[in-house]
């Protein structure tokens, strides 16, 4: 008998979770943290300088927009800020058990209003070159920055908060190599402290909820 009702509770959170994932669906304005499956160097640096959410090591970041009935990603990437078709941004993602690593967040209820400007924003920056140094005003655009630009709260300021940033590893406490060659190709100097923003710090504001992941 206490068998068969754990089968039964077991069949039902099963189905329960089974009809949660098939019933989400995005919204326009949901940003999607993802993990991409191409480890370059660039990547890798990225991943090992910032802590995501539940250590999940989001690499990028985007926003949807439903358009007609089609869903669309508005993001910063190499080379230009685009917008780019769902199924091809998820294929873009690391995969865990043959499926993406990409996890929704969704603004809390306060925060809503400020996405259909957001959208406007973001979509007046296509075709932007990617941002490859992280420097704010050179009209170059990083994933979570133009972000961070386009969220505004009813008085102008960012909804998402921007920090220091550090090209430092999390393990060592030294500038990760591949950052010093990275910039070292750019011509750059590392911008150590210059306030940015970043995929995974993103992935903990308090202004959004994840509220689903792919995988």
């Amino acid at each position: 008998m206490i068998r068969r009702l754990l089968w039964i509770t077991w069949l039902l959170a099963l189905s329960v979770t089974l009809y949660a994932q098939k019933t989400f669906e995005l919204k326009t304005g949901d940003i999607l943290f993802q993990t991409n499956k191409a480890q370059t160097s660039f990547v890798k640096a990225i991943e090992n300088v910032t802590t995501s959410a539940d250590d999940l090591n989001f690499s990028h970041v985007g926003v949807v927009v439903i358009e007609e009935g089609e869903i669309f990603v508005l993001e910063a990437t190499m080379p230009v800020v685009c917008k780019t078709p769902l199924e091809k941004y998820l294929k873009q993602a690391k995969l865990v058990n043959g499926k993406p690593l990409v996890v929704v967040g969704r603004l809390k209820p306060r925060f809503r209003k400020s996405i259909p400007k957001a959208i406007e924003i973001m979509k007046s920056l296509l075709g932007k070159p990617y941002d490859y140094v992280f420097l704010p005003d050179n009209d170059d655009y990083y994933c979570s920055e133009i972000i961070y630009l386009a969220f505004l709260r009813r008085n102008g300021k960012p909804i998402f908060k921007a920090s220091p940033m550090s090209f430092k590893d999390k393990r060592t406490g030294e500038t990760n190599p591949l950052w010093v060659k990275h910039f070292e190709r750019h011509k750059t100097p590392i911008p150590e402290g210059v306030p940015g923003t970043s995929p995974g710090e993103m992935s903990r504001s308090k202004a959004i909820k994840l509220v689903h992941h792919f995988f």
